[in-house]
């Protein structure tokens, strides 16, 4: 059994991690977007496949942005996690 087909895209995963999910999607295979709220902030994410770079954006009690470079779309998804995990506290 491959567990790599119970993972999705990008904006598939992010979305299930969001509290509100106000938008997500992909464009032809070269950036997976989702946006909505945890609590209440709101979150931007940007993924980059082919360049392998996350963009992200928190606007809240918090202002916070930049951009990370990871492995693979499994590691973006980690790290997405970890972050709303901090942000839920």
């Amino acid at each position: 059994m491959n567990l790599l087909n119970f993972i999705g895209a990008f904006h598939v995963e992010v979305s299930r991690l969001l509290d509100i999910v106000e938008s997500a999607g992909e464009a032809s295979g070269y950036m997976e977007w989702a946006t909505g709220k945890v609590g209440d902030v709101e979150v931007f994410f940007l993924w980059f496949p082919k360049t392998r770079r996350l963009v992200y954006a928190i606007q809240g009690r918090q202002r916070n942005y930049g951009e990370v470079e990871v492995k693979g779309v499994l590691e973006a998804i980690a790290y997405v996690e970890r972050m709303l995990k901090q942000l839920r506290r």
